[in-house]
Protein backbone atom coordinates (compact mmCIF):
# COMPACT_ATOMS: atom_id res chain seq x y z
CA UNK A 1 0.00 0.00 0.00
CA UNK A 2 1.36 3.30 -0.98
CA UNK A 3 1.40 6.00 2.04
CA UNK A 4 2.96 9.68 2.30
CA UNK A 5 3.84 9.56 5.83
CA UNK A 6 7.92 10.47 5.92
CA UNK A 7 10.00 7.48 6.13
CA UNK A 8 11.41 7.06 9.79
CA UNK A 9 14.91 6.07 8.49
CA UNK A 10 15.30 9.59 6.57
CA UNK A 11 14.00 11.30 9.98
CA UNK A 12 16.74 9.88 11.87
CA UNK A 13 19.24 10.75 9.79
CA UNK A 14 17.88 14.54 9.25
CA UNK A 15 18.15 14.83 13.22
CA UNK A 16 21.97 13.54 13.51
CA UNK A 17 22.81 15.88 10.76
CA UNK A 18 20.91 19.02 12.46
CA UNK A 19 22.73 17.44 15.79
CA UNK A 20 26.65 17.39 14.32
CA UNK A 21 25.70 21.28 13.27
CA UNK A 22 24.76 22.69 16.54
CA UNK A 23 26.97 20.66 18.79
CA UNK A 24 24.60 18.06 19.82
CA UNK A 25 22.41 20.29 21.98
CA UNK A 26 19.53 19.37 19.69
CA UNK A 27 20.08 15.61 20.60
CA UNK A 28 17.91 16.54 23.09
CA UNK A 29 14.97 17.70 21.15
CA UNK A 30 14.38 14.06 21.16
CA UNK A 31 12.43 13.74 24.53
CA UNK A 32 9.69 16.31 23.28
CA UNK A 33 8.64 18.63 20.30
CA UNK A 34 9.34 21.56 21.99
CA UNK A 35 12.72 20.84 23.46
CA UNK A 36 15.47 21.51 20.51
CA UNK A 37 14.74 25.29 20.57
CA UNK A 38 15.37 25.41 24.56
CA UNK A 39 18.37 23.42 24.08
CA UNK A 40 19.95 25.03 21.30
CA UNK A 41 19.64 28.44 23.04
CA UNK A 42 21.59 27.21 26.06
CA UNK A 43 24.62 25.47 24.09
CA UNK A 44 24.94 28.86 22.77
CA UNK A 45 28.34 30.56 23.48
CA UNK A 46 26.60 34.32 24.13
CA UNK A 47 24.21 32.22 27.11
CA UNK A 48 26.67 29.37 28.00
CA UNK A 49 27.19 28.57 31.58
CA UNK A 50 30.39 27.00 33.24
CA UNK A 51 31.06 23.52 32.52
CA UNK A 52 30.32 21.45 35.54
CA UNK A 53 30.02 18.07 37.69
CA UNK A 54 29.88 17.13 40.58
CA UNK A 55 32.02 14.41 42.00
CA UNK A 56 32.39 11.17 40.25
CA UNK A 57 29.91 12.61 36.90
CA UNK A 58 30.35 13.90 33.27
CA UNK A 59 30.94 17.16 32.79
CA UNK A 60 28.12 18.99 31.42
CA UNK A 61 26.61 22.56 30.48
CA UNK A 62 24.87 24.50 32.67
CA UNK A 63 25.64 23.20 35.80
CA UNK A 64 27.24 23.31 39.46
CA UNK A 65 31.20 22.20 40.04
CA UNK A 66 31.66 20.68 43.71
CA UNK A 67 35.35 18.83 43.37
CA UNK A 68 36.85 17.44 45.65
CA UNK A 69 40.95 17.46 46.60
CA UNK A 70 41.40 16.34 43.37
CA UNK A 71 39.69 16.42 39.85
CA UNK A 72 40.53 14.12 37.36
CA UNK A 73 39.00 14.23 33.96
CA UNK A 74 38.87 10.87 31.99
CA UNK A 75 37.12 9.82 28.84
CA UNK A 76 36.14 6.11 27.28
CA UNK A 77 37.08 8.06 23.37
CA UNK A 78 38.90 5.40 20.85
CA UNK A 79 41.47 6.13 18.58
CA UNK A 80 42.96 8.85 20.84
CA UNK A 81 40.75 11.46 20.71
CA UNK A 82 41.29 14.31 23.24
CA UNK A 83 40.10 13.74 27.03
CA UNK A 84 39.06 17.69 27.26
CA UNK A 85 39.18 20.35 24.56
CA UNK A 86 38.67 23.73 25.54
CA UNK A 87 38.26 26.88 23.37
CA UNK A 88 36.90 30.26 23.65
CA UNK A 89 38.03 32.95 21.50
CA UNK A 90 36.34 35.87 23.70
CA UNK A 91 37.59 34.77 26.82
CA UNK A 92 39.58 32.89 29.34
CA UNK A 93 39.28 28.80 28.17
CA UNK A 94 39.41 27.65 31.86
CA UNK A 95 38.77 28.76 35.07
CA UNK A 96 40.04 28.16 38.26
CA UNK A 97 39.13 29.29 41.89
CA UNK A 98 40.44 28.98 44.93
CA UNK A 99 38.57 27.30 47.57
CA UNK A 100 38.24 29.27 51.26
CA UNK A 101 40.70 27.83 53.71
CA UNK A 102 39.40 24.85 56.22
CA UNK A 103 41.87 25.87 59.24
CA UNK A 104 39.60 26.28 62.36
CA UNK A 105 42.31 28.85 63.54
CA UNK A 106 42.75 30.79 60.35
CA UNK A 107 46.77 30.43 59.99
CA UNK A 108 49.29 29.48 57.76
CA UNK A 109 53.29 29.69 57.36
CA UNK A 110 54.96 32.71 55.81
CA UNK A 111 59.20 33.38 54.99
CA UNK A 112 60.41 35.73 57.27
CA UNK A 113 64.09 37.54 57.45
CA UNK A 114 64.76 34.57 60.20
CA UNK A 115 63.97 32.25 58.29
CA UNK A 116 59.90 30.58 58.79
CA UNK A 117 56.97 32.12 60.75
CA UNK A 118 53.32 30.76 61.80
CA UNK A 119 50.55 33.35 61.59
CA UNK A 120 47.30 33.00 63.24
CA UNK A 121 44.56 35.23 63.45
CA UNK A 122 43.60 35.98 67.32
CA UNK A 123 41.02 38.56 67.83
CA UNK A 124 40.45 39.79 64.90
CA UNK A 125 44.59 40.28 64.33
CA UNK A 126 47.30 38.39 62.58
CA UNK A 127 50.08 37.23 65.54
CA UNK A 128 53.12 35.71 64.18
CA UNK A 129 55.81 33.57 65.72
CA UNK A 130 58.67 32.53 64.93
CA UNK A 131 59.30 28.84 64.15
CA UNK A 132 62.81 27.15 65.75
CA UNK A 133 64.70 25.84 62.19
CA UNK A 134 68.21 25.81 61.20
CA UNK A 135 68.04 29.15 60.16
CA UNK A 136 67.43 30.65 63.34
CA UNK A 137 68.31 27.87 66.56
CA UNK A 138 70.96 25.62 67.62
CA UNK A 139 70.37 22.27 68.52
CA UNK A 140 72.20 19.52 71.22
CA UNK A 141 73.84 16.52 68.94
CA UNK A 142 75.16 13.80 71.30
CA UNK A 143 78.20 12.52 69.94
CA UNK A 144 81.15 9.55 71.26
CA UNK A 145 82.39 10.75 74.69
CA UNK A 146 85.37 12.68 73.49
CA UNK A 147 88.88 13.82 75.37
CA UNK A 148 89.96 16.84 74.21
CA UNK A 149 92.23 17.97 76.92
CA UNK A 150 94.39 16.08 79.75
CA UNK A 151 97.50 18.14 80.72
CA UNK A 152 99.18 14.89 82.31
CA UNK A 153 100.27 13.68 78.62
CA UNK A 154 101.70 15.31 75.77
CA UNK A 155 99.03 13.34 73.82
CA UNK A 156 96.79 14.77 75.98
CA UNK A 157 97.61 18.56 75.33
CA UNK A 158 98.08 18.01 71.73
CA UNK A 159 94.68 20.29 71.24
CA UNK A 160 96.35 22.97 72.95
CA UNK A 161 96.86 26.55 71.09
CA UNK A 162 97.70 28.50 74.21
CA UNK A 163 99.15 27.00 77.34
CA UNK A 164 101.04 24.26 76.65
CA UNK A 165 104.38 25.99 78.33
CA UNK A 166 102.43 26.25 81.86
CA UNK A 167 102.57 22.76 82.98
CA UNK A 168 104.66 21.36 85.59
CA UNK A 169 106.58 17.90 85.34
CA UNK A 170 103.51 15.75 86.85
CA UNK A 171 101.01 17.12 84.76
CA UNK A 172 99.09 20.08 86.82
CA UNK A 173 98.77 23.03 85.00
CA UNK A 174 99.91 26.20 87.24
CA UNK A 175 97.96 28.59 88.69
CA UNK A 176 97.20 31.64 86.77
CA UNK A 177 97.27 30.01 83.12
CA UNK A 178 95.10 30.48 80.28
CA UNK A 179 94.55 27.07 78.25
CA UNK A 180 93.04 27.02 74.86
CA UNK A 181 91.85 24.20 73.42
CA UNK A 182 90.40 23.80 69.71
CA UNK A 183 87.86 21.21 68.22
CA UNK A 184 89.21 20.95 64.93
CA UNK A 185 87.92 17.61 63.36
CA UNK A 186 85.13 17.55 65.61
CA UNK A 187 82.75 20.18 65.10
CA UNK A 188 82.95 22.75 62.48
CA UNK A 189 81.55 26.11 63.30
CA UNK A 190 79.40 24.87 66.70
CA UNK A 191 78.10 27.23 69.24
CA UNK A 192 78.61 25.39 71.88
CA UNK A 193 79.94 21.74 73.76
CA UNK A 194 78.33 20.27 76.52
CA UNK A 195 80.71 18.13 78.58
CA UNK A 196 83.24 17.58 81.63
CA UNK A 197 85.96 19.15 83.19
CA UNK A 198 88.13 17.08 85.61
CA UNK A 199 90.98 18.53 88.01
CA UNK A 200 93.56 15.82 89.70
CA UNK A 201 96.36 15.80 91.59
CA UNK A 202 95.61 19.12 92.98
CA UNK A 203 98.21 21.14 94.67
CA UNK A 204 96.03 23.67 96.97
CA UNK A 205 92.47 25.00 96.79
CA UNK A 206 90.95 26.46 93.87
CA UNK A 207 89.13 27.19 91.05
CA UNK A 208 89.09 27.15 87.46
CA UNK A 209 86.70 28.72 84.48
CA UNK A 210 85.41 27.10 81.47
CA UNK A 211 84.30 29.24 78.68
CA UNK A 212 84.26 29.94 75.22
CA UNK A 213 83.90 33.56 74.15
CA UNK A 214 84.02 37.23 75.48
CA UNK A 215 85.42 38.66 78.46
CA UNK A 216 86.36 35.65 81.34
CA UNK A 217 83.66 35.74 83.39
CA UNK A 218 83.76 35.77 87.04
CA UNK A 219 82.08 32.68 87.74
CA UNK A 220 84.00 29.30 88.23
CA UNK A 221 83.40 25.91 86.38
CA UNK A 222 84.99 23.87 88.86
CA UNK A 223 86.16 24.44 92.73
CA UNK A 224 88.74 22.60 94.73
CA UNK A 225 89.23 23.12 98.63
CA UNK A 226 92.80 21.01 99.07
CA UNK A 227 95.53 19.15 97.74
CA UNK A 228 95.48 15.88 96.50
CA UNK A 229 91.71 15.62 95.30
CA UNK A 230 90.43 14.51 92.07
CA UNK A 231 86.17 16.14 91.07
CA UNK A 232 84.63 16.49 88.29
CA UNK A 233 81.64 18.71 87.02
CA UNK A 234 79.44 19.09 84.16
CA UNK A 235 79.85 21.59 81.42
CA UNK A 236 78.23 23.63 78.82
CA UNK A 237 79.66 25.92 77.58
CA UNK A 238 79.96 28.44 73.69
CA UNK A 239 82.71 27.90 71.21
CA UNK A 240 84.88 30.69 69.94
CA UNK A 241 87.48 31.43 67.34
CA UNK A 242 91.27 31.79 67.92
CA UNK A 243 93.55 33.55 65.93
CA UNK A 244 97.60 31.99 66.77
CA UNK A 245 100.44 34.65 66.54
CA UNK A 246 100.87 33.06 63.32
CA UNK A 247 97.97 34.03 61.74
CA UNK A 248 95.92 30.45 61.50
CA UNK A 249 92.57 30.92 62.82
CA UNK A 250 90.83 28.14 64.28
CA UNK A 251 86.95 28.83 64.30
CA UNK A 252 85.94 26.00 67.32
CA UNK A 253 88.29 26.73 70.33
CA UNK A 254 86.99 26.29 74.33
CA UNK A 255 89.23 28.33 77.00
CA UNK A 256 90.15 26.48 80.34
CA UNK A 257 91.31 29.58 82.97
CA UNK A 258 92.91 28.14 85.70
CA UNK A 259 92.71 30.85 88.61
CA UNK A 260 94.93 29.55 91.86
CA UNK A 261 95.95 26.18 92.84
CA UNK A 262 98.17 24.40 90.39
CA UNK A 263 96.08 21.03 89.23
CA UNK A 264 95.37 18.72 86.30
CA UNK A 265 93.16 19.47 83.93
CA UNK A 266 90.61 17.11 81.44
CA UNK A 267 87.83 17.87 79.74
CA UNK A 268 85.47 15.56 78.39
CA UNK A 269 83.41 16.78 75.20
CA UNK A 270 79.64 14.70 75.20
CA UNK A 271 77.48 16.64 73.35
CA UNK A 272 77.60 19.82 70.43
CA UNK A 273 75.49 22.68 70.43
CA UNK A 274 75.23 23.07 66.24
CA UNK A 275 73.27 25.61 63.79
CA UNK A 276 73.22 22.40 61.50
CA UNK A 277 73.51 19.00 62.65
CA UNK A 278 76.34 18.14 60.06
CA UNK A 279 78.36 20.78 61.89
CA UNK A 280 79.36 17.84 64.50
CA UNK A 281 81.88 16.24 61.95
CA UNK A 282 83.38 13.68 64.57
CA UNK A 283 80.05 11.81 63.47
CA UNK A 284 80.39 11.50 60.31
CA UNK A 285 84.28 10.68 60.76
CA UNK A 286 83.35 7.74 63.38
CA UNK A 287 80.72 6.73 61.07
CA UNK A 288 83.42 6.50 57.94
CA UNK A 289 86.34 5.35 59.63
CA UNK A 290 88.20 8.69 58.88
CA UNK A 291 88.34 12.52 58.64
CA UNK A 292 85.40 14.19 56.93
CA UNK A 293 85.79 17.56 56.77
CA UNK A 294 83.33 20.21 55.32
CA UNK A 295 82.83 20.62 51.51
CA UNK A 296 80.71 21.87 49.24
CA UNK A 297 77.26 22.74 49.63
CA UNK A 298 77.20 21.26 53.04
CA UNK A 299 80.42 23.69 53.93
CA UNK A 300 78.41 26.90 52.59
CA UNK A 301 75.51 25.78 54.55
CA UNK A 302 77.00 25.40 57.62
CA UNK A 303 78.72 28.69 57.69
CA UNK A 304 75.46 30.80 56.40
CA UNK A 305 73.83 29.19 59.50
CA UNK A 306 77.00 29.96 62.01
CA UNK A 307 76.91 33.64 60.55
CA UNK A 308 73.20 34.06 61.18
CA UNK A 309 74.14 32.96 64.68
CA UNK A 310 76.62 36.10 64.99
CA UNK A 311 79.67 33.33 64.78
CA UNK A 312 82.38 34.87 62.58
CA UNK A 313 83.06 33.27 59.90
CA UNK A 314 86.54 33.23 57.61
CA UNK A 315 87.28 31.89 54.10
CA UNK A 316 89.46 28.33 55.03
CA UNK A 317 88.68 28.22 58.25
Amino acid sequence: MTSTEPDPAASRRALLRRAAVTGGAAVAGTTAAAAPAAAATAGTTANAAPAAAATGDPVVLGGTTTGGLHTVVTSAADGGAATLALENSTGATLRLTRRSSSFGWGGGLVSTADGLGVQRVVDSAVVQHETLTTANATMLVPIPPTRVLDSRSATGRARLLEGAGRVDPQGRVLADTLLVVHLRDIVDYGDGLMGNVTVANTARGGFATVWGRGELPTASTINWWDAGQLLSNGVISQLGGYETAGGDYYPDVVAVWVAAGAAAVILDVTGLLVFHPESAVVNAKAAQGGRVGAGGVRARVIREAAERGDREVRTGA
